[in-house]
């Protein structure tokens, strides 16, 4: 039975906010053998080793497919598409209207995942949890100040043309739970530089632009 346990976010602002949230204590990550094994065992008419070649089939199928500007579903399970982002030094905003930003290297960043909802429905009916012995966690507080966490994701911003929840979590040494509730708070100040554009997978912060 899988464990969590209950964190309590650090108080940034002072503000004596003692806000907690769930985290999933993960056993430990299953290796591509031990997968064939598993799909091995349900399905014993199959060797492993086709179920391996099947695997490594399906993710160079995803990778090309991918590359050739789709989106890749599997049912029940979500879909992959590509994140994008500038690989150059040249300003992220436009000078004017007829800022065509011609000439821009762009390039592969990530790869997003977004859960097929009914993958999301079994989990919930089928996962039973248990909360780990002990009382509420504290997690560590950032060694940045607000102002410093801004000013580290404009840099990735300026340097890319957004930064997404990952990277401001890694470059504010911050749990990606409190970055996230992080990000929305400083949204939701209108005198922040910073806005979101997107949703779910695809989310990423941007720099604000003047007058908005």
């Amino acid at each position: 039975m899988p464990k969590y346990i209950v964190n309590e976010m650090p108080d940034m602002e002072g503000k004596g906010k003692r806000r907690v949230y769930p985290k999933l204590e993960a056993y430990r990550r299953l290796n591509n053998d031990e997968l064939v094994k598993e799909v091995h065992s349900y399905h014993r008419a199959v060797s492993e080793s086709v179920i391996e070649g099947v695997l490594s089939s399906v993710v160079d199928v995803i990778m090309r497919k991918l590359s050739q500007g789709y989106t890749v579903k599997i049912d029940d399970l979500g879909v992959f598409s590509l994140s994008l982002a500038f690989n150059d030094d040249k300003p992220t905003e436009m000078a004017s209207d007829d800022d065509r930003m011609a000439r821009r290297k762009v390039e592969v960043s990530n790869v997003n995942f977004k859960a097929d909802q009914k993958l999301i429905k079994k989990l919930r009916i089928e996962t039973e949890l248990e909360r780990k012995s002990g009382g509420v966690a504290k997690v560590m507080k950032t060694p940045f100040s607000r102002e410093e966490r801004i000013k580290n994701a404009l840099e990735v911003i300026d340097r890319n043309g957004f930064i997404k929840l990952r990277e401001y979590a890694e470059i504010n040494k911050l749990n990606p739970t409190y970055a996230s509730d992080d990000l929305k708070e400083i949204c939701g100040d209108p005198d922040a530089p910073i806005t979101s554009r997107g949703s779910g997978s695809h989310k990423v912060w941007v720099k604000k632009q003047e007058g908005v």
